[in-house]
Order: C-alpha cells, then structure tokens, then sequence
C-alpha cells in the first residue's frame, strides 16, 4: 500500500471517534456511517475505500490517483473534524424527548378528546 496508509488509519480513526462508528476497517465504517456523513463527505469517504481496495492488487494500484486521494482524505478529515460528538449525544437525547413529550401531549389530547365525546368532560 502506498505511503498514505497511515492518512486512510487517521481517517479510520476519527470516524470510529466522532461518530461513533465501529468497524474491523474503513469500508465497513463508512457502511455503518451511512447517511451520518454528509452527501460530500460520503462520496471522499467511497472513494477512498476504493483506492484502499485497490491498492492491495498490484495492477490496479497504479491506477490509484494518489492526488485525488489525498485531497479526498483532507476534505473528509476536516469534515469530521467539525464534529462535536458530545454535541451529536445532547442532540440525539433532546430528540428522544421532544419525542415522548409530544406522544404524551398526543395521548392526552386523545383521551380529552374520548372522554369528551362519551359525555363525561
């Protein structure tokens, strides 16, 4: 594999660390990551799964542009280096409960709603 080995483990790296994301390597962290990453930031992320795949066979590695690929690495880096994951758990939980609050509001409107129907409110 090329010298930009250790860039594609960097970028395995921050997507395990700030998004959470496991995996045994980058294709399979880019899978779990699914619509997480931005349309962007996915596409650099596919793109360097290929090179990656691609640079294990001799004859098509020559074929790996390792300009693109470095670009590809910096643009996601830096994408995912804009990533809070504490910001992302806070938000996650604030969804949880606006969720709830709302079925609870929902479920009392309905039983007003019966009770007032049947004559008892």
């Amino acid at each position: 594999m090329p010298d930009w080995s250790n860039r594609l483990s960097s970028v395995h790296a921050l997507l395990g660390e700030r998004l959470g994301v496991a995996g045994p390597d980058l294709r399979e962290q880019v899978r779990r990551a699914g619509r997480r990453l931005p349309r962007r930031a996915r596409r650099d992320a596919e793109l360097l799964v290929r090179a990656e795949a691609m640079a294990r066979h001799p004859s098509f590695a020559r074929l790996v542009d390792p300009r693109e690929v470095a670009r590809a690495e910096r643009r996601l880096s830096r994408r995912l280096r804009t990533i809070d994951p504490r910001l992302r758990r806070r938000n996650r939980r604030l969804n949880l409960l606006a969720t709830a609050g709302l079925q609870v509001l929902a479920t009392f409107a309905l039983v007003v709603t019966l009770l007032a129907w049947r004559g008892i409110v």
